[in-house]
């Protein structure tokens, strides 16, 4: 029988959230943010995905792995995506209540973010977190 360690880097954006760890589309086990996890894997499993709210991993295949460790992390482009995206509505709003008026280029720029933040939660949602081999 084979183990995989997984690791949990913390997340700022999802660290309230416990990642389900599923193996061939079962949950087996959460973890929590900065956490890890040691699985005993049956010699029978085929994949390992990782799934928070509606997110998740490409899937891990298992056919050759052997007592590795992986680290879960949420891919660089969305947490950039998301800051952005929140950076830029907060910066509309304050300029609104300090200068009292409207300044809409801080909208047109989020704009951008937005739309690359629809993709992440829809079509690009299996994207969004990764498994690195450590």
């Amino acid at each position: 029988m084979t183990q995989i360690t997984l690791y949990r880097k913390p997340n700022l954006m999802l660290m309230a959230r416990k990642f389900k760890i599923l193996i061939d589309g079962i949950e087996i086990n959460t973890i929590s943010d900065g956490g890890e996890l040691t699985i005993d894997l049956e010699d029978d499993a085929k994949e390992l995905t990782v799934k928070v709210m509606n997110y998740s991993c490409k899937p891990l295949l298992l056919d050759k792995v052997d007592n590795e460790n992986y680290v879960i992390r949420q891919n660089l482009f969305s947490t950039i995506v998301t800051f952005g995206m929140i950076i830029f509505a907060a910066l509309f709003f304050i300029s609104k209540m300090a200068a009292n008026y409207e300044q809409p280029i801080f909208l047109y720029i989020a704009i951008p973010f937005f739309l690359l933040s629809g993709y992440y939660s829809s079509f690009g949602r299996n994207q969004v977190l990764e498994l690195k081999k450590i």
